[in-house]
């Protein structure tokens, strides 16, 4: 009788599993369809004061924006982002990411770091907590503009001559991958901007520089934004799986555990038959 009572209390902790499974499973694709329509509004503005900022620049050339292209300097000062998940339970979301960090950073010890998402953090922590200068752990759809505007402000006051973003992206839903982004010194082609004639109502120095702010904004946001999406995909799927692989033991062990209940029924009435007939 043990034995059943053992196979019953695996059965519920099965279920239960398989329920908190299969809410999770519902709840990143219900925040990843949500995000998607967020998607291309988001890449447009992006593209979109790309363009301005290559068009104005090339209407005011003389212009340069030491933070967007930092003049370079003797001691070079590096800040890298890097951006994990809030949360566990998302397959090798982290691990590839964390991967792509370890060989394109092993030989910038100095760097320094901020670190987004709970996972990235408790990584930095482990491995070069030294090099941690600040860290959101707190990390979500709600909250990414407002940390996209704080490490702008991180990124203003400091004046690195180099700022990397280290985070994922999914090129399709059954897809993410750990990518390595340029904040700074931007990259930009220079033939893309058409000849626009413009007649600056404030001083052209201070529109560029505004623009340029916006558009390192826009770059982060991005990241952020990726990252998240990225990571609802990866969690459902891996929720998915797990949800699966729990049907299937659910089946195994009820198949095993009324066996064994029928198993145990005929030997008592087996047992019943020989005492009434001795």
């Amino acid at each position: 009788m043990s034995q059943l009572t053992q196979m019953r209390h695996r059965i519920r902790a099965i279920q239960t599993i398989k329920k908190i499974t299969h809410a999770m499973r519902l709840i990143s694709m219900s925040t990843h369809s949500r995000m998607k329509h967020m998607q291309e509004p988001l890449e447009l503005y992006q593209k979109s004061i790309a363009t301005l900022l290559k068009q104005a620049h090339k209407a005011y050339p003389s212009y340069h924006n030491t933070i967007l292209n930092p003049i370079e300097k003797a001691h070079h000062k590096t800040l890298v982002i890097l951006v994990g998940s809030q949360k566990g339970l998302c397959g090798g979301f982290n691990t590839s990411l964390f991967q792509l960090f370890n060989k394109k950073e092993k030989e910038s010890p100095s760097s320094s770091i901020i670190t987004v998402g709970k996972r990235a953090t408790n990584f930095i922590q482990k491995n070069r907590p030294e090099n941690l200068i600040a860290f959101y752990n707190n990390f979500g759809l709600h909250n990414a503009q407002t940390i996209s505007e704080s490490l702008l402000h991180e990124i203003i006051q400091h004046s690195y001559s180099s700022v990397i973003m280290y985070g994922n992206t999914a090129p399709s839903f059954f897809s993410q991958k750990p990518i390595e982004l340029q904040i700074i010194p931007s990259i930009q082609t220079e033939d893309a901007a058409p000849d626009i004639f413009y007649e600056w109502e404030q001083s052209a120095q201070e529109i560029l520089s505004f623009l340029s702010e916006k558009y390192i904004l826009s770059q982060i946001e991005n990241a952020l934004f990726q990252s998240l999406l990225a990571e609802h995909a990866a969690r459902f799927i891996s929720m998915d799986s797990s949800t699966r692989n729990a049907e299937q033991l659910l089946e195994r062990m009820q198949r095993d555990y009324n066996k064994l209940r029928q198993a145990k029924i005929t030997r008592e009435l087996t047992e019943l038959s020989s005492f009434f007939l001795s």
